[in-house]
């Protein structure tokens, strides 16, 4: 296994982390119906994070199986294509982890065609409140799919 490529994948766990830690901040600062500062800045961490995410997976598809899906829905295609036994690897994810990563590949799109004040807290509050479990169980996939290698 390429050392470059496991640690620039522990760089991308690296800055998932800060953003749970920058979301975390806001979740302690949030009490009640937040102003569109905060969930404005909430929006962006939750898109940061499934961007992350998408890094992580992409240098897995492209090192591993030299395969990065095309095409207009290749985020979808990528995402799914993690959860799958493919030739020469494992699935790197489960099928309970690729449901909930779906909800944030969903809002990635959502935040990059909408204006920012359109964003409502009622539809982003459950992201936030989440992300730092779904981090962890990615952390934890990705790691054990890793050490398979």
């Amino acid at each position: 296994m390429d050392k470059e490529f496991v640690e620039n994948i522990e760089i991308e766990l690296q800055n998932l982390e800060r953003l749970i830690e920058e979301m975390d901040q806001i979740i302690n600062k949030v009490k009640e119906e937040p102003d569109f500062i905060f969930i404005r800045a909430a929006g962006s961490i939750i898109h940061d994070f499934y961007c992350g995410v998408e890094k992580i997976f992409e240098r897995i598809a492209y090192n591993v199986n030299n395969i990065i899906p095309h095409g207009e829905d290749w985020h979808a295609k990528l995402l799914l294509q993690m959860a799958q036994t493919q030739s020469g690897r494992n699935a790197v994810i489960d099928s309970e982890l690729l449901q909930k990563l779906k909800e944030y590949l969903r809002f990635r799109h959502l935040f990059r065609n909408i204006y920012g004040f359109e964003l409502r807290w009622a539809r982003i509050k459950p992201l936030c409140l989440q992300l730092n479990d779904v981090f962890n169980e990615l952390k934890t996939s990705i790691r054990k799919y890793l050490k398979e290698l």
